[in-house]
């Protein structure tokens, strides 16, 4: 677990201590899980955002390649699809992330390369490769890399693990665990902290995310995940609510 995934890398994980929906994807007989993500927009009511299509790798079977295709409706830039895989250690643990942006015409624009070291399954260390491709309209394609890392000390505390950046300014992060289950994180930054709340159902399987936002005047601003599940234990449908219970945003999964 870390708050510095990014947060495209973890949009449909859903990552708990040892789990999230591509872990649980990669123990069926399944070999594709797609996501489409739905957001709510006050003139149209919900449109479709983007499309991912996760595939177990056919060679490394700790692998999972994705492709996203974007709509029109895609808030952040002006991106046409992605492309990249996550892997992943023998603890279910992502390892390693990659990702690879297209523009309108087709033309690579970045790739994103995340490499992650874990203590009890909390981020320990974090490399981050970004490679930028410049003149890829003409004959020769030239890049520009940037290298970048992230160290934590991760100590062990009542009820869990305190993980502690080390940059400056950096966020201090605690995760409380009972029975082998992550059920609260706190984050604490300057001027406001965040407090994530996750809940199970009878089955252990997680079903809410509550995650609070605390300012220095105790001003609380909370949203939900909440997360629906088959009778086989695969995630089919994801709903995130603001504080008044409005629906912002909607993914629904399927398999094959």
């Amino acid at each position: 677990m870390a708050p510095s995934f990014g947060q495209e890398m973890e949009s449909d994980l859903y990552a708990s201590l040892n789990s999230s929906s591509l872990s649980i994807f990669m123990k069926t007989e399944y070999t594709s899980m797609s996501v489409v993500t739905f957001r709510s927009s006050k003139n149209l009511g919900l449109v479709e955002e983007h499309t991912t299509t996760y595939r177990k790798g056919k060679i490394n079977p700790e692998r999972v390649n994705f492709t996203t295709a974007y709509t029109e409706f895609f808030l952040l830039d002006d991106r046409k699809k992605s492309l990249g895989k996550y892997e992943f250690d023998s603890n279910s643990d992502i390892f390693r992330y990659e990702r690879t942006d297209f523009d309108q015409r087709n033309i690579r624009t970045y790739t994103y390369y995340h490499y992650y070291v874990y203590l009890n399954s909390i981020v320990q260390r974090e490399q981050i490769r970004t490679k930028e491709y410049i003149g890829s309209g003409s004959v020769e394609v030239d890049t520009v890399v940037t290298m970048d890392s992230v160290i934590y000390d991760v100590s062990a505390v009542d009820q869990g693990f305190r993980q502690q950046n080390l940059s400056e300014g950096g966020a201090i992060c605690v995760y409380y665990i009972d029975g082998n289950k992550l059920i609260k994180e706190t984050s604490s930054l300057t001027g406001f902290s965040e407090e994530t709340t996750y809940m199970y159902d009878t089955n252990n399987q997680l079903v809410t995310i509550q995650k609070t936002l605390i300012g220095d005047d105790g001003q609380r601003i909370s949203n939900f995940t909440k997360i629906q599940y088959s009778i086989a234990g695969l995630i089919t449908e994801v709903n995130f609510f603001d504080q008044n219970n409005e629906l912002l945003e909607k993914k629904v999964f399927t398999y094959k």
